[in-house]
């Protein structure tokens, strides 16, 4: 969450050059970051933990589009809230399918 908190908090990201390449990058970096975040906290809370899971990634997910809203140069998106939450449903159901109940790997 940190590291999310921290690059949302940057003015100003590297841009590829090609605009659509650099949409395309920049949506799956969103959900490739909330695919992780909801492995570990799924990691962290267990399997009965689940529903917390998906309600603490959506509610980070809208509070950093919130947050970066007030800093200069960025601002908030539906389309990335989408993308920060679908990574939080896949992180999720990934990490239900690989880690058993007890918290090892199958």
């Amino acid at each position: 969450m940190a590291l999310i908190f921290f690059l949302s908090s940057q003015s100003h990201l590297p841009r590829y050059p090609y605009p659509l390449i650099d949409l395309l990058l920049k949506k799956v970096a969103h959900l490739f970051e909330y695919t992780i975040l909801a492995t570990l906290l799924y990691r962290a809370m267990g399997s009965e933990g689940g529903g917390r899971v998906l309600l603490i990634g959506g509610l980070y997910a809208l509070s950093d589009e919130f947050h970066q809203s007030f800093v200069p140069g960025r601002n908030a998106e539906l389309l990335d809230l989408a993308f920060d939450i679908l990574g939080v449903v896949l992180g999720f159901y990934m990490a239900k399918m690989v880690i058993s109940p007890k918290g090892r790997s199958c």
